[in-house]
């Protein structure tokens, strides 16, 4: 895959960050042309809602590729931004900075913001897990897991830890963290309903190591909910949209989040 390096100065908390973008091969035509989606639709004053959907629905289709990032904490760690392919946390995470973003270099610095803990550009500061995006001080979203229904659950995770003497991601410790979640026999319509376009949602796991299991965001059709995500089953691996009444079917529960701010 061709990509372009780019040595981007970003202005983040009063202080110069210099970071080294690596920009994937037609990222870059993506990113002007979502640029100029958005700009049409505040010039429309289009809902907030539709514009949620119509900056997701850009990425419909898109390849899933959960190796986009460096995969290893001996390996230098560098800011890569590929819209061609994606697995669901990249592209939650990319659907964040379009979010909060008008230009390129907002978005580099938004991206920088989202995927790293301090704007910290490293394998051990990065947002490996669903749940670190809200962990303050600089949370993303708010846990509104607890807050929408009165049947969540909260249950101590050790984050990372696959058994004795493995982990889930190789260099990084295991974290304790308490994570809510709402059983998935009660994700009745009710519930649905006070579920905001642009809400993410995280597929709870049983595994005592993991948070969630796979990652999207809520979408609204007509009177049907749906889980927009990069689905890693081998009969999609793309960006998909799927009923999420059907999703869930069979799963353990939902954790769901809510994002800080609008755009």
């Amino acid at each position: 895959m061709l990509r372009l390096v780019i040595a981007a100065f970003i202005l983040l908390l009063a202080n110069f960050v210099r970071a080294e973008v690596i920009l994937a091969s037609g990222s870059y035509k993506i990113l002007t042309e979502v640029f100029n989606e958005q700009t049409a639709m505040q010039l429309q004053n289009v809902s907030q809602a539709e514009k949620i959907d119509v900056l997701t629905r850009y990425f419909l289709t898109t390849p899933y590729n959960k190796q986009t990032l460096n995969m290893s904490p001996l390996s230098p760690e560098e800011l890569v931004i590929n819209l061609k392919e994606m697995d669901c946390m990249t592209f939650i995470e990319y659907i964040e900075a379009f979010k909060r973003s008008n230009n390129y270099e907002q978005f580099v610095s938004n991206l920088i913001n989202i995927r790293y803990i301090n704007q910290n550009i490293t394998f051990k500061h990065r947002r490996h897990f669903f749940s670190d995006w809200a962990q303050e001080p600089e949370a993303i979203v708010v846990d509104i897991t607890s807050e929408i229904s009165p049947h969540a659950i909260q249950v101590k995770k050790q984050l990372n830890l696959k058994n004795y003497n493995q982990r889930y991601i190789s260099g990084l410790p295991v974290k304790g963290r308490l994570i809510n979640y709402i059983p998935v026999k009660y994700v009745d319509d009710d519930l649905v309903l006070r579920l905001n376009v642009g809400d993410y949602i995280g597929v709870y796991s049983k595994d005592n190591g993991l948070d969630v299991s796979h990652v999207g965001v809520v979408i609204r059709r007509g009177n049907k909910t749906i889980f927009r995500n990069a689905s890693s089953l081998r009969r999609n691996l793309q960006v998909i949209d799927i009923e999420l009444n059907d999703y869930l079917k069979g799963k353990a529960g939902i954790v769901v989040f809510r994002p800080k701010s609008d755009y």
